[in-house]
């Protein structure tokens, strides 16, 4: 049966992924030191498993779970199209030397200017939640404008909720989602389950 490519490219539809981020970063260090607890309960000599206190501590563990997800924001991101791609990149220059004209080593590698662009990249990409100025202002700070300005004038400056490691995981998520290859994928666990059933 021949494809209708004309169908298929009516239907394109642009690549997207999600991206869990837990808002409450005190939760995810109690979730790890319980873990540890557990591993060393686990290779402590005990006469049974109430006696250990396994399963204190693996309620305890499920408990956490529990609250990280109540705490958790998956933000869900799109690729842009090339034209908002291409536009995005032209209001982000690399920074330059203003004597020399060079571009600026810490724009070098991407040829954008890494202060600015990958805030932008993600804000562009982000689908859901629908996050307006001041959600954004909060979850990522001020930049060093506006915070001067704040400072400036008196006013409260905001830090951010995010982590550099949570705001990295955003951005790599959506550069890859614009920069990375797109294929169909492949599920290596479905494949050994079909294969492995009775015909």
């Amino acid at each position: 049966m021949s494809k209708d490519f004309k169908a298929i490219i009516r239907g394109a539809k642009l690549p997207e992924t999600t991206v869990p981020v837990c808002l409450h970063a005190d939760l995810v260090a109690e979730f790890e030191r319980a873990e540890r607890e557990l591993t060393d309960a686990r290779r402590a000599p005990s006469d049974s498993l109430a006696g250990s206190g396994m399963q204190e501590i693996a309620q305890r563990i499920e408990n956490l779970r529990g609250e990280m997800a109540d705490h958790t924001i998956e933000f869900r991101l799109r690729a842009m199209s090339r034209p908002r791609w291409k536009a995005l990149l032209v209001r982000h220059p690399p920074r330059k030397d203003p004597e020399s004209g060079a571009v600026d080593e810490r724009d070098k590698n991407v040829l954008v200017n890494m202060s600015t662009y990958f805030v932008a990249l993600v804000r562009e990409s982000v689908v859901e939640p629908a996050l307006d100025d001041e959600d954004w202002r909060i979850l990522l700070g001020d930049d060093e404008d506006e915070r001067a300005r704040r400072e400036a004038a008196g006013e409260l400056v905001e830090d951010g909720k995010l982590t550099d490691r949570q705001f990295d995981e955003l951005s790599n998520a959506a550069w890859g989602l614009n920069r990375e290859e797109v294929d169909v994928p492949f599920s290596p666990a479905a494949s050994r389950i079909l294969h492995s059933a009775p015909a």
